[in-house]
């Protein structure tokens, strides 16, 4: 990565977003990230996909906010462990994830927020 980036605690914690649908390619390069699946519903399956910086750190956090127009899934590929999250029409769910230095973990079941 070319450009320098203050690492949350110091700097403000990234914020990715997803799009409606397929593989979602995610570069992680901050302590905290917060990913945006609700902003753009999910039209069809998307599958989740890091690249994960070299200066990540053990306990590194993403969070996953996801909302899904009908029964969408929410699958987690390379880079991330997690269950598959089954969507409910018009309903968010959240995720949270920790880095355990080989990738990125679940730190609890998805929780429905609405």
């Amino acid at each position: 990565m070319d450009e320098q980036i203050v690492r949350y605690p110091f700097g403000e914690a990234s914020q990715l977003s997803l799009s409606a649908s397929g593989a979602q390619d995610l570069e992680i390069v901050n302590s905290v990230t917060v990913v945006d699946g609700a902003t753009v519903e999910a039209t069809a399956d998307r599958t989740i996909n890091l690249t994960i910086d070299e200066n990540a750190k053990v306990g590194d956090r993403i969070l996953f906010k996801v909302k899904t127009n009908a029964t969408e899934k929410t699958i987690f590929g390379s880079g991330i462990t997690g269950v598959t999250i089954d969507g409910v029409a018009g309903k968010t769910k959240t995720i949270e994830f920790v880095f355990d230095g080989a990738g990125f973990v679940p730190a609890g079941a998805p929780v429905q927020i609405d």
